[in-house]
């Protein structure tokens, strides 16, 4: 499993972003090619190089493989699993709404939560036109 969405990444995982499409590129793969070789989706390969999610150690190492990168990928995996601890001991805030279970970033959370202090309505309104 990938870790989930990040709200700042760190530099540490932006550069391993980096040198994991600098690879992809070298190799002349789109995103759906290595997706494929990997057997992930194509999104999640995108999600990886721009440090919006956490590659898992088995990620890392069919990266590592398929790219041939020299060992430059899976010597980032002690990173990689600091990262992952990092994100794990960030507060998540969850909130139950008419039966749906919401997770947010704590800066929305507190804003959702001085909005229902204030007895407002939390739910954004449907601004499509009738039509």
């Amino acid at each position: 499993m990938i870790t989930e969405d990040l709200t700042q990444p760190s530099e540490a995982l932006r550069y391993f972003g980096q040198v994991a499409r600098h690879f992809r590129r070298r190799a002349r793969l789109t995103h759906t090619e290595l997706g494929e070789k990997l057997r992930y989706a194509s999104a999640l390969v995108g999600h990886v190089e721009t440090a919006t999610r956490i590659a898992t150690d088995e990620y890392t190492l069919r990266l590592e493989d398929v790219l041939d990168a020299n060992g430059l990928l899976a010597a980032a995996l002690p990173m990689l699993e600091a990262e992952r601890r990092r994100a794990e001991s960030r507060p998540v805030h969850v909130f139950v709404v008419e039966g749906s279970v919401e997770k947010m970033p704590e800066p929305m959370a507190a804003t959702l939560l001085r909005l229902l202090a204030k007895g407002a309505n939390a739910a954004p309104t449907d601004r499509r036109a009738d039509g």
